[in-house]
């Protein structure tokens, strides 16, 4: 077996015996470059291991929750007029859904570092059975010209509130901030 221990020395092992071959065969100024490179390569690679935990470990890509400003309903009594109307399903599929579903991602990841897309069975459990078939990775089966039912909104609109809503803490416990400040000590 390859432990990390072992890899390490083959690669070394590997890159000794080039730069060598490379320093017979070419001169100093190309094993110098060898040598260079092999540096940066090392360095991008301890880099890119160091920084695993930043990453979406599913993708080694950063993970981009809100594109350019927070989130927001916007137009939402547009949104909601449309939806719960005669082609409702249809607009809730196409827009509000889509919007939900952001608003969603941003308050598991930022308040219960849970991933919509890829923790789906955990943000169901946060979510609750009877909304997550409006969130789920598959649109609810209401027909193309189906509404979508204001209560269901209502209940939607709630449980986004109460999970990103902050945790309570119990009042007999120190807070961590200064009062000084109001700042975390470590900031």
């Amino acid at each position: 077996m390859l432990t990390p221990g072992r890899l390490g020395l083959l690669g070394g092992a590997v890159a000794g015996s080039g730069v060598l071959l490379v320093l017979l065969l070419d001169g100093t100024e190309a094993a110098g470059a060898l040598v260079a490179l092999l540096v940066a390569v090392a360095l991008l690679t301890a880099r890119y291991v160091a920084g695993a935990g930043a990453l979406d470990p599913a993708y080694r890509d950063e993970v981009r929750l809100l594109r350019t400003r927070l989130p927001g309903m916007g137009e939402w009594r547009r949104n909601v007029t449309t939806s719960t109307g005669p082609d409702g399903a249809l607009y809730f599929r196409a827009v509000l859904r889509t919007e939900l579903r952001r608003l969603y991602a941003a308050a598991l990841a930022e308040h219960h570092h849970v991933s919509l897309e890829h923790q789906p069975e955990r943000a169901a459990e946060l979510v609750g059975p009877e909304l997550w078939p409006w969130l789920g990775p598959v649109p609810p089966g209401t027909g193309p010209d189906g509404e979508v039912p204001v209560d269901v909104l209502r209940r939607l609109v709630d449980r986004l509130e109460a999970l990103g809503a902050p945790r309570t803490r119990d009042p007999r416990t120190p807070s961590p901030r200064s009062p000084r400040t109001g700042k975390d000590p470590a900031t």
